[in-house]
Parts: structure tokens; C-alpha cells; sequence
């Protein structure tokens, strides 16, 4: 059952709930704030994307740039999607403590 099945299924959930105030409370952030971090990595992945293609036509620069800095980012995203995790389970009634 995929995720967009599951939020559907969410009983007492609008849809204005799903898309705006469920995802970030499960990471424990309000829409403002979930709205700065995300733009902070969307930002972060174009800058990221310009060093990629600069490293395409000169590949002497940005060797290591691009999978450095992506590397550090999926380490912060992991705990972030972990607790989303969490958070879902809990809701589902799934969450055992005992796991």
C-alpha cells in the first residue's frame, strides 16, 4: 500500500490536512517552518546542480563537491524521515515500543 493510499485512508484527516499540516507535524515542525527547511534543501540541490554541470565541462572542478554535500544532506534528511517514520506508525495504532 503505498503512503498517498495510506494518508487517504486516514480517518478525520481533510484533504487540506494531508497536504498542509500532517507531514509537518510528523516531523515535528510547523508549515512555516517545514517551508524553510525544504526550500533550504531545495536551494541547497540547485546550487548543487550548477556545480554538477560545471563539473561536466570542466571536469578538474567541483570534483568532490556534489557528493560531499549530498552525502552530508541524506545523513540530516535520514533522521528527519526516521521520525516521520515514527510519527506515522504511532498514528496507524502500529507503534510498539517493544520493536
Amino acid at each position: 500500500m503505498s503512503q498517498t493510499t495510506i494518508d487517504r485512508a486516514r480517518r478525520g484527516s481533510t484533504a487540506f490536512d494531508r497536504l498542509f499540516r500532517d507531514h509537518p507535524r510528523e516531523v515535528g515542525e510547523t508549515y512555516l517552518q517545514h517551508m524553510a527547511a525544504s526550500a533550504t534543501f531545495g536551494f541547497r540541490l540547485l546550487r548543487l546542480a550548477g556545480a554538477a554541470f560545471a563539473h561536466a565541462l570542466i571536469p578538474g572542478v567541483h570534483k568532490t563537491t556534489v557528493s560531499t554535500a549530498i552525502r552530508g544532506m541524506a545523513q540530516e534528511m535520514g533522521g528527519r524521515a526516521e521520525e516521520a517514520k515514527e510519527t506515522r506508525m504511532r498514528d496507524a495504532g502500529v507503534w510498539d515500543v517493544g520493536l
